[in-house]
């Protein structure tokens, strides 16, 4: 499955209903709270940016690289909250539009610039970034080895990397490899040793792993039942077919959680 079917990244048009539904027009101006609800599309979502920001030590003087930045949620609230710059690099066209347009909204596009492009090969000047952001996209990039050596030197010295993904906790059967291909997305989804070895190949030190696997599993899960029970309600502003599509990722996650293969993982490095 291409990139830009998977399931979350389907159905742009339910941001714009959102703000609809709360008498926002298209076009019209946006302020950053007003999207905090529809534009963190990872685990627990201002709560994880705060962590992001307090390990990489982000204050009004960073330049931050959000790799895979989709919409630009985390982006826009880094520089709203803590007055950084941030590059948000997203590979998909669509998604990457629906980004600058909202970035232009709430007024955030003099210090978050929208590139849309492929980490692996979008010129980027070398040791510009104080920090790198990663949030669920690892994943989707095939060369890991070659991503992190790109962004060991895309860092300036001491700068770090903050990355949180999912991993393989056991080997999956047929069906859950499936599925992880074709509805996740997941091309590079390994072991966290595998993960901690790369992050060293590419010239990183005090490489931290944390497994996140005991808080995302159960998020997971009640996330998938708590989507159904509100079913009417979302379906009624955004769509049906929006919420069929989350659905359908949310099942196959939470299957993939119980079915003891799948992990989540933090890894946090720096550059010497």
């Amino acid at each position: 499955m291409k990139l830009a079917n998977m399931p979350l990244y389907t159905n742009l048009d339910r941001v714009e209903r959102g703000l609809g539904a709360l008498g926002i027009a298209p076009g019209e101006r946006i302020a950053p709270e007003q999207l905090y609800t529809m534009d963190q599309w990872h685990y627990h979502g201002l709560e994880a940016v705060d962590a992001a920001a307090r390990t990489l030590g982000i204050g009004p003087s960073s330049h931050v690289l959000d790799v895979g930045a989709g919409i630009g949620g985390p982006a826009r609230y880094l520089a709203h909250k803590y007055g950084c710059r941030v590059t948000a690099l997203e590979l998909q066209a669509e998604v990457h539009a629906v980004g600058v347009d909202l970035t232009r909204r709430v007024g955030l596009d003099g210090q978050v610039t929208h590139v849309c492009g492929d980490v692996l090969t979008e010129p980027l000047p070398p040791a510009s970034f104080d920090g790198v952001l990663s949030l669920l996209a690892v994943l989707h990039i095939p060369d890991r080895p070659r991503l992190f050596a790109r962004l060991a030197r895309l860092l300036r010295p001491g700068g770090g990397a903050y990355v949180e993904d999912l991993c393989e906790r056991a080997p999956f059967a047929s069906r859950d490899l499936a599925d992880l291909r074709t509805i996740v997305c997941g091309v590079t989804v390994t072991s966290p040793d595998a993960y901690v070895a790369d992050f060293g190949a590419a010239g990183f030190v005090a490489v931290a792993a944390t497994d996140l696997t005991p808080d995302w599993a159960p998020y997971a899960a009640a996330r998938l039942v708590s989507w159904r029970a509100n079913h009417d309600a979302y379906a009624r502003v955004h769509g049906e077919p929006a919420y069929a599509a989350q659905e359908r990722f949310y099942t196959a996650i939470a299957r993939l959680y119980d079915s003891g293969s799948l992990g989540g993982i933090r890894l946090v490095a720096r550059v010497p």
